[in-house]
């Protein structure tokens, strides 16, 4: 019985989804939808995780940003799934007003 108990628990928690809200993008052209699917602030350092999901496609992305400077690294990527991540950070670098990196600094800033 114990062991039926717990393989329910196991299933139950590997099948919940992870909380997504949706990223509002400042301009259109852009097919895919942008989702944050968690952050954490340290100081003015927001670390998030998000997903694309576009027409053909969706891909995993871990970023920092710096709130004060809206500048931000790529910490990496997976078109698997977010456990499947692997590091791979890049230099900080300047947004480009309207993309979609810029969207999700905006984002994320705000609600700090």
């Amino acid at each position: 019985m114990k062991k039926i108990i717990a393989l329910f628990i196991i299933a139950f928690i590997s099948s919940s989804a992870i909380a997504e809200t949706l990223i509002p993008r400042s301009v259109g052209g852009d097919k895919g939808k942008y989702y944050l699917l968690e952050s954490k602030q340290n100081g003015n350092t927001i670390t998030a995780i998000h997903k694309r999901v576009g027409v053909y496609d969706t891909y995993y992305t871990k970023t920092e940003t710096n709130c004060s400077t809206m500048k931000m690294r790529e910490i990496g990527g997976s078109e698997v799934s977010v456990k499947d991540i692997k590091p791979n950070p890049t230099k900080w670098f300047d947004l480009v007003q309207g993309s979609s990196k810029s969207d999700l600094a905006n984002f994320l800033c705000k609600r700090k």
